[in-house]
């Protein structure tokens, strides 16, 4: 009960000086929206690599792939072994390790794409049918490549929606002939979306497919290749299978374990998210600047209200009001001006991050979309930073209140 008069008197208090209120509450609002647009930033960010990641296959995938050059002696040296990944490579990998659930190859490479005359340059990727079942994406019109196509070399595509939607203008593209590099091939399907990537023009929705053994064939003149895909069987045993199928490599190659290299998309994430925080730790901190000087406007505007009923408090301490109570008063009236302002905060940050994320989609055509994210974790974080602000400037004003002697402050005019 005691309590609730406290907030109906702090109300009063506050509603009798209106002015100063709203200026008071306007500091705290833009420093909690500084917090909220900040951490809104960052939690976008950590969305957007995430949804990349998920897009080659999440957690359980990881790769190998033969670089251009190695470090040896502390220096970057051409990569000079006679050694290459092949088709061989893919079949043992598949076949021999326990713990990987499905593997594909890719080879990605710009191109010269014909239709009807008209030519474009675009990404042409060379992979076989276990493909979709690696990256988990699947054909919105039509098939796929498939086991025939691998076998008999055709000069077969499925292209990427967004191919689809510039190049054919919606128009049913399946069973006409492309031009790939000069070669025709028939398109066979079209794959879903999956929106724009993060680098402008590396979309994977323009991309177009072919069997790789077409463009081993028809293209390279050798059956090796650029990239092995692998989805381990569960995130858990990822470390286990990337052991397996670099044993399997070694010694399909001799020994040979300085010609490839590996990379997991796990730690590219734990990484990635490592970053993301440090980065946004940095801008929250930035924003906070602004919700102290907020805080110094409530350690004033406090200080203030105490010098202004100096004989109300010497009333009551004189009707048995003890030191705490006037404390916890003064604390009470300090606390809630930072909750009402946190709450504003939060509604004006939500709004400062849609509008960033309106401005990057705007400006930014052929990027991703920058989602604004504001998670419950923000706004707990919000509303616990409101709160320590007032009771961390709001104490040193209700601690002056309550060592206020009730004679000397009666006697106040």
């Amino acid at each position: 009960m005691r309590i609730l008069e406290n907030l109906i008197t702090a109300f009063s208090a506050l509603r009798a000086s209106k002015l100063r209120t709203i200026l008071t509450l306007l500091g705290i609002t833009i420093g909690i929206a500084g917090v909220i647009a900040m951490m809104s930033l960052g939690a976008g960010a950590e969305k957007l690599v995430m949804s990349e990641f998920e897009k080659i296959g999440g957690p359980s995938m990881f790769g190998v792939y033969r670089p251009g050059y190695v470090r040896r002696n502390h220096r970057w040296q051409r990569n000079t072994s006679p050694h290459y990944l092949n088709m061989t490579d893919l079949r043992d990998v598949m076949e021999k390790c326990p713990s990987v659930e499905i593997a594909t190859v890719e080879g990605s490479y710009y191109i010269s794409f014909d239709i009807e005359g008209k030519h474009r340059p675009t990404y042409m990727r060379a992979t076989t049918v276990e493909y979709q079942g690696v990256r988990q994406w699947h054909t919105q019109v039509g098939r796929f490549l498939a086991d025939t196509d691998m076998d008999l070399w055709n000069k077969v595509c499925v292209i990427g929606s967004q191919v689809w939607k510039e190049q054919f203008k919606g128009m049913d593209p399946i069973g006409k002939e492309v031009g790939i590099n000069n070669k025709r091939f028939t398109v066979v399907g079209i794959m879903e979306s999956r929106g724009p990537g993060l680098e402008a023009g590396k979309s994977d929705d323009n991309m177009i497919f072919i069997p790789i053994t077409t463009a081993q064939t028809r293209f390279w003149g050798h059956d090796n290749v650029g990239h092995i895909m692998v989805r381990a069987k569960s995130p858990l045993v990822v470390d286990q299978a990337v052991k397996e199928v670099q044993t399997i490599i070694r010694r399909n190659h001799g020994g040979d374990d300085t010609f490839f290299r590996t990379w997991q998309a796990q730690k590219g994430i734990e990484s990635a998210k490592k970053t993301i925080f440090i980065i946004g730790l940095v801008l929250v901190i930035i924003a906070s600047v602004s919700l102290i000087v907020g805080g110094i406007g409530i350690l004033n505007i406090m200080l203030v209200s105490v010098t202004e009923r100096i004989p109300e408090i010497g009333l009551r301490k004189a009707v048995g009001a003890k030191n705490y109570q006037i404390r916890f008063q003064f604390l009470t009236e300090s606390i809630l001006l930072c909750l009402i302002g946190s709450l504003l905060g939060i509604a004006l940050g939500a709004l400062v991050g849609q509008g960033f994320a309106w401005v990057v989609g705007k400006f930014m055509k052929d990027l991703i979309g920058w989602p604004s994210v504001i998670t419950i974790k923000s706004v707990l974080t919000s509303v616990a930073a409101g709160t320590a602000v007032g009771i961390f400037f709001g104490y040193y004003p209700a601690s002056q209140a309550a060592k206020l002697s009730p004679i000397d402050a009666i006697r106040h005019t």
